[in-house]
This record gives structure tokens, C-alpha cells and sequence, in this order.
């Protein structure tokens, strides 16, 4: 057989079963009539562009982009009666967060967070932002605080005779590179930015919850905390799991029986076909290398 006519056929044959893949595992819609409640996944370092969880790649992050649209897609959905967000998160970037707890916050239906293992910084905004918080004892949760960071060259590059020259308009423009040595000022404008961030987050945290910004603000030093540390604080509501979350929502909807289903982004056809083909080569080349100055730079999370 010519080769030609034998690489088609694998091709035609990878591109069927990326079809047959896409249709019984990445279906994200669920119809039916009678009560269903969502389960939206919100699993590592969240970010806006994140791809979530991938068939192919295992667990890119969480992508606030396909969150957010999750959540009006549910909301918009009759069939949904309430919605519970497992949350196993380390937290991730400000924006982020912020966009995934105000469309939380903007939800009309009961909706509940599970924290797993970790719903801390990031990570816990979003949950605090929902109406009911439901963790295990040993769960960890808190970390309401903002970390700012980055790697400085500036005494490698003189050990090698390595120099930065800088050319910039505006005096701040190259604020926390990496490539030169943060004089004093440059640290108190950073820290100030950082700060602001913090109280932001302070703010938000004391509104969801619904307890005195005050009380808050001496917990939140960024330390992380056990869920049965947690709850004395006031920064969860249960102990449980979802088990515990479903029966709890079906008790606030008043039902005894719902359709628990979980919530997945949907991969087009083309999209897993493409990233079945081609992914492991493309990943990481040109991509990674225009992004290594700005991975550098001074980064803030929370």
C-alpha cells in the first residue's frame, strides 16, 4: 500500500475517534427536565488564560475566561436549581480571581463552594463569595494575603561581566526587572501596590462573609489555615465534602431529589483533533521563549 494512501487513513482514523472522544467526554450541556445541580470544577492556579482540564493535557490550571462562561451558562439554565463550585485551588492571579468571584456574586441561584485539599488565597475570594462554604478539618484554606516576587541577575551578570543597559522613557518603566538591582525607592513603590491589593482583598473577603473588616484584617497575614481553624474564624461555614454540599442545597431547595452533574468545558471537534496531532511538538518553543522577559519581571499573586 503506498504509504501516501496509508498516512491518510491513520490520520482519518485519529481524526473519527477525536469526533467519538469529543462527544462522549467534553459535552458540557445537560438537558433534561426536574432538578439539577452543577458542579463546577475550579482545580489549580487560576489564572484568565488557563485552558482547565484537558483530556490530552491533564490539569492546565483553572481559566477564569471558561469559569465565568460556565457560570452564566448555568445560570441561564432552567433546568439548574442551584450550583456547588469544588474548589482545589492555591489561589493565582488578582484579575483572575476578581472575575470569577463577581460572577459568583452575581448568581441568583443558591450556590455553595467545597474546598478539597486547598482553597487558600485566590482561591478562597472565590469561595467566600458564595453562600454557603463547606470543608474538611484538615482542608486548607485562608492564606488571605498578596505575594509579590521576582528573581534579580544583577550580581550574576557582574561575576561574568555581563552589563544591563537601559533605555527607557519613563523613569519607572523597568520597575522590578530582573536585570538590575532595586534601589530602596523602587521597593517602598512596589510595596505600597502591594498593599493596596491586600486591603482590597481584605475589603472583599470581610463583604462576603459578612464579619467586621477589622476582625478580618488581624487574620489576614497570609498565614493559611486548617479548616477546623477556619471555622472558628468565621472563613467557613461546614465541615463536609460535596456529599455534604448536595444534601445541604437540596434541603435549602426543598427537594429530595436533584441530578447531580458535573460541568465541563466543551473541546470542539477540531480543537482535540488538533491538540491530539500536534500538541506535544508546538507546546513550549516560540511561545515559551517570547514570554521569558515578562516571566521574569516582577509578578503579583494572591
Amino acid at each position: 500500500m503506498n504509504k501516501w494512501i496509508l498516512i491518510i487513513l491513520v490520520l482519518f482514523g485519529l481524526f473519527i475517534l477525536a469526533g467519538l472522544i469529543s462527544l462522549l467526554l467534553f459535552d458540557g450541556k445537560k438537558v433534561g427536565i426536574g432538578n439539577g445541580i452543577a458542579i463546577i470544577s475550579i482545580s489549580g492556579v487560576i489564572s484568565t488564560n488557563g485552558n482547565g482540564e484537558s483530556f490530552l493535557m491533564g490539569d492546565l490550571g483553572a481559566s477564569s475566561t471558561i469559569i465565568v462562561q460556565q457560570i452564566k451558562d448555568v445560570e441561564d439554565d432552567p433546568y439548574v436549581k442551584g450550583i456547588i463550585f469544588e474548589i482545589d485551588s492555591p489561589g493565582g492571579t488578582v484579575v483572575a480571581s476578581q472575575e470569577i468571584a463577581d460572577a459568583v456574586k452575581s448568581l441568583d441561584k443558591p450556590n455553595y463552594a467545597v474546598i478539597r485539599e486547598v482553597g487558600a488565597s485566590g482561591g478562597y475570594w472565590v469561595a467566600s463569595s458564595t453562600d454557603k462554604i463547606i470543608a474538611s478539618p484538615m482542608s486548607i484554606t485562608g492564606s488571605i494575603g498578596v505575594l509579590g516576587s521576582y528573581l534579580q541577575f544583577n550580581q550574576l551578570f557582574e561575576k561574568y561581566g555581563i552589563e544591563y543597559e537601559r533605555f527607557i522613557g519613563g523613569k519607572y518603566k523597568d520597575l522590578g526587572s530582573p536585570y538590575k538591582e532595586t534601589t530602596n525607592e523602587e521597593r517602598e513603590l512596589l510595596q505600597k501596590k502591594i498593599n493596596v491589593i491586600h486591603e482590597y482583598f481584605i475589603k472583599e473577603v470581610a463583604q462576603n462573609r459578612k464579619i467586621d473588616v477589622s476582625k478580618i484584617r488581624e487574620i489576614a497575614t497570609g498565614e493559611f489555615y486548617l479548616g477546623s481553624e477556619a471555622k472558628e474564624f468565621g472563613l467557613i461555614d461546614e465541615f463536609g465534602n460535596r456529599e455534604t454540599a448536595v444534601e445541604l442545597m437540596k434541603k435549602e431547595l426543598n427537594i429530595t431529589e436533584a441530578d447531580v452533574f458535573e460541568v465541563r468545558r466543551e473541546i470542539g471537534f477540531f480543537e482535540l483533533f488538533g491538540g491530539l496531532v500536534s500538541y506535544n511538538f508546538g507546546r513550549g518553543f516560540a511561545s515559551q521563549i517570547s514570554k521569558i522577559d515578562l516571566e521574569n519581571r516582577f509578578k503579583i499573586s494572591i
